[in-house]
């Protein structure tokens, strides 16, 4: 059974009895936050970060290129998608993506810690972006899982 059924199922057996007490507790059961989707969205997005970082430095030697903010919303728009692909919920995908930055921002740490005045003195991208990835991302996995419903609805 897929989380989605499970959640259906619950909700049905909710609306099916009178005890109001029980049915609103399964009912918030039914639709509780995924706090293990949103941890592995959170490792992929700071893994991002540390990429983006890492490749800033090692490659364009502090001089990003001009599209790398764009190639990032791309990048951010893909591991959405894959992370709809593994049922993780579009509010997961969208906080997991918050993570972004602290895993940037530890990249430049890490590089300061071992390059020293050699490392980058920030991510090179914009603090207030990070909302337009985690808006990307959630807008993703949720686009995937609604064409996944009706793909299922329609083979049934």
């Amino acid at each position: 059974m897929i989380p989605e059924e499970w959640r259906a199922a619950m909700r049905n057996e909710a609306d099916s009895v009178n005890d109001q007490s029980w049915a609103m507790q399964t009912k918030l059961a039914a639709g509780r936050f995924g706090w293990r989707g949103a941890g592995v969205a959170a490792a992929v997005f700071a893994g991002l970060g540390v990429g983006l970082v890492g490749l800033t430095q090692f490659f364009w030697q502090h001089d990003a290129p001009d599209q790398l903010w764009l190639g990032v919303m791309v990048g951010s728009g893909v591991l959405g998608i894959l992370l709809g692909l593994r049922r993780v919920g579009p509010l997961e995908a969208g906080a997991g993506a918050l993570a972004f930055l602290p895993g940037a921002w530890l990249a430049v740490v890490a590089l300061q810690g071992v390059l020293g005045d050699a490392a980058p003195r920030d991510p090179g991208v914009a603090d207030q972006g990070v909302t337009m990835l985690a808006v990307i991302a959630a807008c993703a996995a949720g686009s995937v899982q609604s064409w996944a419903a009706v793909r299922r609805s329609r083979t049934l």
